[in-house]
């Protein structure tokens, strides 16, 4: 981008090492739509681009690109923003840029990511919570005295079964994942340190606190019933994503009539982008209206984090659904660049959609109170 003529790059932007920003600007003024475009970037251990981040990138360089050529070519007031956002999986490099008012000012947000789906405009996910849980006992030999330690395994064993007892009381909605990474070190020794970490994911932010209560709840029998002290530690909570519904049309609208897909009406649509995943640009469609396309890529069967997945993100035919993808966006917004009435609609929809999707602020507080359930010494 830096290469790009009219392009304003700044590396490690907003604070992040890893992130970047690029502005283009033509004939600005105060009342100046400002559209951003998201080049995400990340990757997997041992699988590599399972997640096609690297035609995600492309995606959001394509849509930003298409878009600055076009208002210089046709002479398009406006302001473009490209942002390269790190560490999606699981990081929240999104969040850590909202945190940063990275976007403060921007009218819409817009990415598109590769699914083993049709086109969509839509991405449905569940609001998710990661943390890990440690329990600290005390060593002792196990054949010796095993009476002078304290199991923190125990209570590992009690809270993973607690969690599997707890699945009964659950909705076929909610998930609650984990893997134990420290359970001790030789069977002779009592463990003394046990770690596990966990994913929660609800539908909602405030079903996903009442799920991670329980959880907590399991947590406290553990460490009750062991005898041992627990730990612990949240990491960054990504929302619900809100799709746009009019940003979502106009999409729809550009890959049928450029591209000639045939993505269905909304009613329809909306199912094909049901997604059990999470994503931090949920985070960014609480707070302005934000589109999460979704372009075909892996075929039938070859989801996402899955090596076949990786192998279809270094194709001919997934670079050029990334690209299809992108000038689509772009098309948006040159759009909503020339049509206020337009841009308008948009902002009413999210204004809805927002009140329709609840209060955030209350379950924000309800994780202040789950702190009173963590014990550290």
């Amino acid at each position: 981008m830096e290469k790009q003529s009219g392009w304003d790059v700044t590396r490690k932007a907003f604070g992040l090492d890893t992130a970047f920003v690029c502005v283009f600007s033509h004939n600005p003024s105060d009342t100046t739509p400002v559209i951003s475009y998201n080049a995400e970037y990340d990757a997997l251990p041992g699988i590599g681009h399972a997640c096609g981040h690297n035609l995600i990138t492309a995606c959001g360089v394509t849509a930003a690109l298409s878009t600055a050529l076009a208002m210089k070519k046709f002479n398009i007031a406006g302001i473009v923003k490209l942002f390269g956002t790190p560490a999606e999986e699981g990081g929240g490099g999104k969040c850590k840029l909202l945190e940063a008012h990275a976007f403060d000012g921007c009218d819409v947000s817009m990415m598109g990511h590769g699914m083993d789906c049709r086109p969509t405009p839509y991405l449905i996910t569940n609001a998710t919570q990661r943390f890990t849980v440690e329990f600290f006992g005390k060593e002792a030999h196990a054949a010796a005295s095993p009476w002078q330690g304290v199991n923190a395994l125990d209570a590992m064993v009690i809270l993973y079964n607690a969690v599997s007892v707890l699945r009964q009381q659950l909705k076929p909605t909610d998930i609650v994942q984990l893997a134990v990474n420290d359970g001790g070190t030789v069977p002779n020794i009592i463990t003394g340190y046990s770690k596990a970490e966990f994913s929660v994911r609800a539908p909602t932010v405030p079903r996903l606190r009442e799920v991670q209560a329980k959880v907590f709840n399991c947590v406290k029998a553990g460490a009750l019933a062991s005898g041992c002290k627990y730990r612990v530690k949240e990491t960054i909570c990504y929302y619900n994503n809100i799709v746009n519904d009019v940003l979502a049309e106009r999409f729809t609208s550009n890959m049928n009539s450029i591209f000639g897909h045939s993505i269905p009406p909304i009613e329809e649509t909306r199912r094909n982008g049901e997604s059990p995943g999470s994503t931090d640009q949920s985070n960014i469609s609480w707070e302005i209206p934000s589109i999460h396309a979704l372009f075909e890529l892996g075929g039938p069967g070859v989801g996402p984090h899955t090596k076949p997945f990786a192998e279809a993100a270094g194709t001919r035919e997934g670079y050029d659904s990334s690209l299809q993808t992108g000038m689509s966006l772009g098309l948006i917004g040159l759009e909503l660049l020339q049509n206020p009435e337009l841009l308008a609609k948009v902002k009413e929809q999210f204004k809805a959609d927002i009140k329709a999707a609840g209060d955030l602020t209350k379950a924000v507080e309800t994780v202040e109170s789950l702190e009173s359930l963590i014990y550290t010494e």
